[in-house]
């Protein structure tokens, strides 16, 4: 028996370790086929000044990936168009979301995990342009996470994915993963001067932000510096010399920080960089007041706000009127003082109802990336072990005359599977709950958000019915678990006051008009009314609210008898979808 077992062994053993190497190689694209995609997105970079020129260019693939039926080499297609329409409006547009989405809606038809982290790291990185942090960080996670698992050299555009991330962690505060990543991009072979010098540039910075070593991080500078200027890259020179400045305001060193400053400022204005010179403008004020000249500080702030005039950049528009309550407080102003406060709590305001508070908002972040990298480990955990139970079955099934007395454990192994599964559809069950709450979250600035949230959860609701309809394939325990995550998704009365401050926010007359044509309605009956006046039918009311189809039909049958002749004014007032 011991020498069957050794003999088994031996024979699974070795075929696993050549069939999990195929595995590897397989889900990837070829040396060949990387080559060749890698070269279309290289060389794609040159036709970025035109959607004209760059369709042009992309032509040929295009019609090369229809023909092969190449879903891999389609997806970025769509990726580089996608791009090229956002940097050409400078702004998220219909085009730059439905290229990308329709690279993402082509993932199930390749298997290749290279250019799906691609893919993945380009739509995230994005998201995060858009000012979208929060919706980019699945994606940036999923492309960091798959990274580990490809070889490095079958990744697709390393340095730039290496850059996408640092650049995303570091501004999310995660300094670690930032430095570590452009570290790694900027030590890339054949990496041009330019990019390495925009990179160590990004690297410097980060080093400074974060409590690192000042020495070092002006010793990056200094190299990014000399890159920048042997590439006749003015503008990267004249950002080097803002970063500069930023470690000498660090020293209070501010002399040597204004002399950096204003040779940042002459190239800025120069080359007609606005972006750049308000950023160095904002510094230059924040020094002036710093060392006490504050004669040309409100010249330089209305030249700030000019250049940012139809701008969004809300931070950098409330630092200014910052400055401008201080030189008002200063001065004894007090008509600008009382200008400028009430300015700021607007801004402020703002700002806590789109981000919060940056540092909460970073912590946010950084707790969100630790629980969607949990919740990708469990998941790719769970991949990697049906991963091996296939390579197994494959090879039991060459092996089953010779050892038929294993087929006991392998109908063991079909019903640890069916549980397994199981439990997979409900941890993606709980993960799509968790997703629809940070929408709830973020969904509270429109109620047509709140209400897209609430047919999204509807789906839910109606997955989870289906589940415990189930007979046999549900445990009592699971069934409990179940019924609890049902309950979740149902508008419980906190909730409801939530949104009721919503609609008054929104729609202040709303509420006030309903009560007021139909007096004699409960707040039961006004919670109906409202659900279907925003659009949801019989069955998604009583969905959300955990009650049946019937109970809501008799209970708008007892509110038309009640109603009276007001009944077809109700039904009217319900169907007619425009808000007071």
């Amino acid at each position: 028996m011991f020498r069957y077992l050794l003999f088994f062994l031996f024979l699974t053993i070795i075929p696993c370790h050549v069939v999990y190497g195929m595995d590897l190689m397989d889900s990837n694209s070829s040396i060949e086929e990387k080559n060749f995609y890698e070269t279309i997105i290289k060389e794609s970079a040159q036709y970025q000044s035109s959607s004209l020129s760059l369709s042009k260019y992309l032509a040929p693939y295009f019609s090369q990936a229809v023909r092969k039926n190449d879903k891999a080499l389609l997806a970025i297609y769509y990726c580089l168009l996608a791009d090229q329409s956002f940097n050409a409006e400078g702004a998220r547009n219909n085009f730059s979301d439905k290229y990308y989405l329709k690279a993402l809606d082509l993932e199930e038809g390749y298997s290749y995990q290279n250019v799906r982290i691609w893919v993945k790291v380009m739509h995230g990185f994005y998201l995060y342009r858009c000012l979208k942090a929060s919706e980019a960080l699945p994606f940036i996670l999923e492309g960091e996470k798959g990274l580990e698992d490809i070889p490095k050299e079958l990744v697709l555009d390393l340095t730039q994915t290496y850059k996408k991330l640092g650049y995303f962690f570091g501004t999310l505060g995660d300094y670690t993963s930032g430095i570590k990543y452009l570290d790694l991009g900027q030590r890339q072979e054949q990496i041009s001067p330019k990019l390495k010098a925009e990179i160590l540039d990004n690297l410097g910075l980060l080093t400074l932000k974060s409590g690192g070593d000042t020495l070092q991080a002006m010793k990056i500078f200094e190299l990014a510096q000399t890159l920048a200027l042997s590439e006749n890259d003015s503008l990267r020179y004249a950002k080097i010399l803002g970063n500069q400045a930023a470690v000498f305001e660090g020293m209070k060193d501010y002399h040597k920080a204004l002399l950096l400053l204003d040779k940042d400022l002459e190239i800025s204005r120069s080359l007609g960089n606005d972006r750049n010179t308000i950023f160095a403008l904002v510094m230059r004020i924040r020094l002036n007041i710093a060392n006490k000249e504050t004669k040309d500080v409100r010249h330089m702030i209305a030249e700030a706000e000019s250049l940012l005039l139809g701008s969004d950049d809300k931070k950098t528009i409330l630092e200014l009127e910052i400055h401008k309550l201080n030189l008002a407080m200063q001065s004894n102003d007090i008509g600008r003082e009382l200008n400028a406060r009430r300015r700021i709590e607007r801004l402020q305001d703002s700002l806590r109802f789109l981000d919060g508070d940056p540092v909460l908002s970073q912590l946010k972040f950084m707790a969100d990336k630790q629980k969607y990298a949990d919740k990708l480990s469990l998941a790719q955990a769970v991949i990697k072990k049906k991963q091996a139970e296939r390579r197994l079955w494959l090879i039991l099934s060459l092996l089953v005359l010779v050892l038929f007395f294993f087929i006991y454990n392998a109908v063991r192994s079909r019903a640890r599977k069916r549980i397994r599964d199981y439990e997979y559809q409900l941890l993606n069950l709980k993960y799509t709950k968790a997703e629809l709450d940070r929408e709830l979250v973020s969904s509270k600035s429109q109620v047509e958000e709140y209400v897209a949230y609430l047919k999204r959860n509807n789906e839910q609701i109606n997955v989870l019915s289906a589940m415990l309809e189930e007979k046999g394939n549900v445990v009592e325990k699971d069934r409990e678990e179940l019924k609890t995550l049902l309950q979740s998704h149902l508008i419980t009365e906190e909730k409801w006051q939530e949104f009721k401050l919503l609609i008054v926010k929104e729609f202040p007359n709303l509420l006030q008009d309903i009560q007021s044509r139909f007096p004699d309605i409960t707040e039961s009956n006004l919670r109906v009314i409202v659900l279907m006046k925003l659009g949801l039918n019989n069955k998604e009311v009583a969905n959300v609210l955990g009650v049946t189809p019937d109970a809501i039909k008799k209970s708008m049958q007892r509110l038309k008898k009640k109603l009276g002749d007001q009944a077809g004014m109700l039904m009217e007032y319900i169907s007619d979808k425009e808000f007071v």
